[in-house]
Parts: structure tokens; sequence; C-alpha cells
């Protein structure tokens, strides 16, 4: 009798495209070198597929999607969650420092908070922030 592994998205192994050299371990949410002897393995044609298919189940791909926006909310947390606060504490001084009265409107009435939003950029840019770091910060965020 033949034993098929029951399909179980946290602890699935991935052939991405025609490489087998490396599977995606859905549980490391990374690469392995192997597959566990047993263990559940899919062929799938690309880490774009891939990373869809996961992120349908809540887990993470090899490809990091940064979302387009999040709550404020998510946005606070985040920033919170940085550095113990310290972020947060800096991005509402800035705020509230910021010479233009529309941006402190918009930090305390948004309804959600725009990745592109021109008011972010010079948010950024005021405290030194990299895309790089932004984005981290919005992809943590949108985990929330």
């Amino acid at each position: 009798m033949l034993d098929i592994p029951t399909y179980t998205p946290e602890n699935w192994f991935w052939i991405v495209g025609q490489d087998e050299s490396r599977f995606w371990s859905s549980a490391a949410g990374a690469y392995v070198g192997v597959a566990p002897e047993g263990a559940g393995v899919t062929s799938i044609a690309s880490e774009d597929e891939l990373s869809d298919v996961l992120a349908a189940c809540g887990l993470p791909g090899p490809i990091v999607r940064i979302p387009g926006k999040v709550s404020p909310a998510q946005a606070e947390i985040a920033l919170f969650n940085f550095d113990n606060g310290a972020l947060l504490a800096n991005v509402n001084a800035a705020i509230e420092a910021f010479p233009y009265e529309p941006v402190r409107i918009w930090w305390r009435k948004a309804t959600f908070i725009s990745r592109g939003h021109p008011y972010l950029q010079a948010l950024a840019m005021e405290l030194s922030l990299t895309d790089d770091q932004v984005d981290g910060l919005f992809a943590a965020a949108a985990k929330l």
C-alpha cells in the first residue's frame, strides 16, 4: 500500500521550477538541501506562484510581498515593535514638528497608510529611513 502524506501547508516541501537541488520548506520558511524521507513534496512553476499559494495559507514564501497599505494601528504597532517604541516616538515627534498641518491631520485621521503616499515619503526622509526599512515595516505591519 502506498503511503501518501496528507497535505499540510505548514509542513510541506516544494520543488520550485526545475531546480531539484533544493526544496522550499514551509515549516522553515526557507530553502533546504533535502526533503526528509516520506515528506510531502510538490513541484511548482515559480517562486512567485509558490509565494501566492503560501500567502493564501498565511505562510511566508520566498518572495516577500510588500502591502500597498496598512491600517494606522498596524503601522503604529510595527513602529513600536521595531525598537521598543523609540521609532514610534521619533515618528510622532517628527509629525508634531512638521511645519505643514495637513501632515498632522493625515497621521491622526487616515483610515489607511499608503506605502506610496507623499507624506509617508517625506516622513521617511525626515527620519533617514531607507526604502528597504520602510518596506520591512510595511511587511511587519501587514502581519499584525
